[in-house]
């Protein structure tokens, strides 16, 4: 039987990794087969129920597909009306809230699907509350995020909480209250926090704890957190539903064993159950039910359910139900990093009720600790390619801090608020400088060297890792713990070795900007920074870092402007920069004075490794109208390739290029000018570039219209092949001297929701 839920789960999680989405009445048809042909080979059985589990998955992900937003009606205006779903979020732009649409307002030609739901944003502050309905004037576009390794896969996100559609409020009309809920208690809760300790940082920590609320708690803190591993302490979620159920079973049952014969006829396990499902069911109201909530709930209460009729079921049969039962009710949740981070979490905390020994509290809470962290990092390494490695530090002084102090008293504080309103603000002010404490303390583990690592590993090399963790969690004499050792050696990976003359070419997807990465075989410069901080944090630091990039032989800033210079503060903060060229850096920006620095401008070069680097404009001495075209122009070449980077030259600075410059210009990769508009890239310079390929580099449906209809017209005259990160996301080209471009793109690399039309 135990095969039968196994099969049932890998036939899930299979469509993390489907490159498409097959027919589901193909998966259906061949189950059918197979169910037939069991009846002479009954193995195939489990394969029939694989492709029945993955067929389930399959209908929900093409169900969510179909109801994206169609793209004729993206980026026009219309009013629909809808109900408010859950909190508003503040940005440091305005709100951010989610939606159900109810009924559209206009004319459009657009059958809203039923239970869909969109992720809306505005610069101005609504009073929207829970479950109110309002009349919204909107702008829509279908799911579309970075697509780029090491960044945050945000259309998966959108895709486990089924969002069909983002966009902005340019409009809104109140049109009826909305009926009583937790959120709307939720949301008074986090009025008055901010009354009573405005954007104190602590606090917001606080509230996180108390009803996972995290709107009050800042990016820097975040930052903090996952630098030091405790990320999954600082608001409730499913480890603390967990923690407090078994708190709850600890409780009663130091209780009831100092009257025996309250449980002479009833197992003491039968006793404490109602008081379990209790704490589980109170604790995940506080946080509004959410999903990773509710996901924990169901484990709760399978254990519960087993338990209570006395069924003989392993630890491992309990937690292989619960997790089918979640991935069949919520098909989509295994696109979700906190449902694979929360769900190992609690498997840890079952495993070791389970598996407790007779030993000291303070040695027990010890291994759980380190078990936590164990089990942990496999998949913190996979998804974010980075281990704390004062986690085990950190974690043994914020576990029992949050959740014997902190959390305590917050619940304290809840309780005290029908008593005297005084009293909850002194203990949660008690409960503030705690974390506040635990704050200094984090800060301070955070700045030892080497407090964080970031690794590249192989999924193969992270496969290996995570069965060596398993072996060390198992209980002793399960298998020799040898094994883990012998598991972890071919962890060891190398990227592939670059061979002298060959140059990697990487046009980051970073929205509307522009950042490349050149690699040489021991070199690296990055042409630009991307569009903001966000996008030198989030998006070029990680890709740097996967690339096996720890420090930048050169950054090259091609002009002073926001969507080139964006995150350069955010880079240089991180990653260590030998020299840095620039034509003009923005007003009042200053780079270190202990770093290299020089202006571009022509008749600069310089040689890596046989392959060549020239500064090619701006030319000393020619006028230049604007700072577009002060652009750093680099040509890049060597035996059997050549590429153009020409940051957001115009017109005007092609022709003073073409008139003045004895440097060939011709080139096999073109990086357009200006994005792609219609200033840059003029018929005489396509011509003397005449390159085989054109890179676009812009934003996903951009308020400038990049890249404009007539370049992409005088390309294809002249059977240019264009790619476009737009569509495309990251390209990587490997260019050798055998003339051969290998080309590498981003939203092939086999995720459906990716490439899905």
């Amino acid at each position: 039987m135990e095969r039968v839920w196994l099969f049932m789960a890998l036939g899930a999680v299979s469509l993390v990794f489907l490159p498409t989405l097959p027919s589901v009445a193909l998966l259906i048809f061949m189950a059918l087969t197979l169910l037939v042909a069991s009846l002479k080979w009954p193995l195939l059985r489990l394969l029939a129920v694989f492709l029945l589990s993955m067929s389930w998955s399959v209908y929900h992900a093409q169900n969510y597909l179909n109801q994206r937003v169609p793209s004729s009606i993206e980026g026009k205006a219309f009013r629909v009306l809808v109900k408010i779903e859950g909190l508003p979020e503040y940005t440091p732009f305005g709100q951010k809230i989610r939606v159900q649409p109810l009924a559209l307002r206009s004319r459009l030609v657009y059958n809203i699907p039923p239970n869909t739901h969109w992720l809306l944003t505005t610069d101005k502050m609504y009073p929207f509350r829970p479950n109110q309905h309002w009349q919204l004037s909107v702008t829509l576009k279908r799911p579309h995020g970075i697509a780029s390794a090491g960044a945050f896969d945000y259309e998966a996100w959108l895709l486990s909480e089924g969002v069909t559609a983002t966009g902005k409020i340019g409009r809104a009309i109140f049109a009826q209250a909305g009926e009583r809920s937790f959120d709307e208690w939720r949301l008074r809760l986090r009025e008055k926090f901010q009354q009573a300790f405005g954007e104190n940082v602590a606090a917001g920590v606080s509230l996180a704890l108390l009803t996972g609320d995290r709107a009050l708690v800042p990016a820097t803190a975040w930052d903090l957190y996952a630098a030091t591993g405790t990320s999954h302490l600082m608001a409730i979620s499913g480890t603390h539903v967990m923690l407090a159920a078994m708190m709850a079973a600890w409780f009663l049952s130091g209780v009831l064993k100092r009257f025996p014969s309250v449980f002479l006829h009833v197992p003491l396990a039968r006793l404490r159950l109602p008081l379990v499902l209790t704490v589980a069911l109170a604790y995940g109201c506080l946080a509004g039910l959410s999903l990773p909530t509710l996901r924990t709930l169901v484990m709760v209460m399978m254990s519960i359910v087993l338990a209570w009729f006395q069924r003989e079921v392993s630890v491992f049969a309990i937690l292989l139900r619960a997790f089918v039962l979640i991935v069949l009710w919520q098909p989509l949740s295994v696109h979700a990093i906190g449902f694979w981070l929360s769900f190992m979490a609690v498997a840890v905390l079952v495993l070791w009720s389970g598996w407790q020994r007779e030993e000291h509290q303070v040695f027990s809470f010890g291994r759980l600790q380190l078990w936590l962290t164990l089990a942990l990092v496999p998949l913190t390494l996979c998804f974010f390619g980075r281990l704390s490695l004062v986690s085990p530090i950190a974690n043994f002084v914020a576990i029992p801090v949050i959740t014997f102090g902190v959390v305590p008293l917050d619940l304290l504080a809840l309780v005290l608020g029908g008593i005297s309103p005084e009293w909850q603000i002194s203990v949660w002010r008690w409960s503030i400088h705690l974390i506040d404490w635990l704050n200094g303390f984090l800060s301070q583990l955070s700045t030892l060297p080497y407090a964080q690592q970031f690794w590249v590993f192989s999924p193969s090399s992270l496969v290996f890792f995570a069965l060596s963790v398993l072996v060390l969690l198992l209980p002793k004499g399960v298998m020799p713990r040898y094994l883990a050792v012998i598991l972890l050696l071919p962890v060891y990976c190398r990227l592939e070795a670059r061979q002298e003359g060959t140059l990697r070419l990487s046009i980051i997807d970073v929205g509307q900007g522009l950042s490349v990465l050149l690699q040489t075989q021991h070199h690296s410069l990055l042409y630009d920074t991307g569009a903001n901080t966000m996008a030198g944090e989030r998006i070029i630091t990680p890709y740097l870092r996967w690339s096996g990039v720890s420090r930048l032989d050169r950054l090259m800033i091609s002009h002073n402007d926001s969507d080139h210079t964006g995150g350069a503060d955010a880079l240089l903060a991180q990653i260590p920069i030998q020299q840095v060229f620039y034509s003009a850096l923005p007003e009042g920006y200053t780079l270190p004075k202990n770093m290299s620095q020089q202006h571009c401008q022509a008749g600069q070069h310089w040689q890596w490794e046989q392959v060549h680097f020239a500064v090619l404009s701006p030319i000393v001495g020619q006028h230049y109208d604007k700072d577009n075209n002060r652009s750093c122009v680099l040509r890049v070449s060597g035996q059997g390739f050549s590429v153009l980077l020409t940051g957001d030259m115009e017109t005007p600075a092609e022709k003073i290029l073409l008139d003045t410059n004895s440097t060939p210009l011709a080139s096999q990769i073109l990086l357009l000018g200006h994005h792609g508009s219609k200033t840059s890239t003029s018929p005489e310079f396509l011509a003397a570039v005449n390159p085989q390929l054109a890179i676009v580099s812009a934003g996903y449906r951009n308020q400038f219209g990049h890249p404009s209809a007539p370049v992409i017209e005088r390309l294809n005259a002249k059977h240019i092949t264009i790619d476009n990160t737009i569509t495309q996301g990251t390209l990587i080209y490997q260019l050798s001297p055998t003339a051969t471009i290998q080309k590498e793109v981003w939203r092939e690399r086999g995720h459906y929701w990716l490439n899905s039309p």
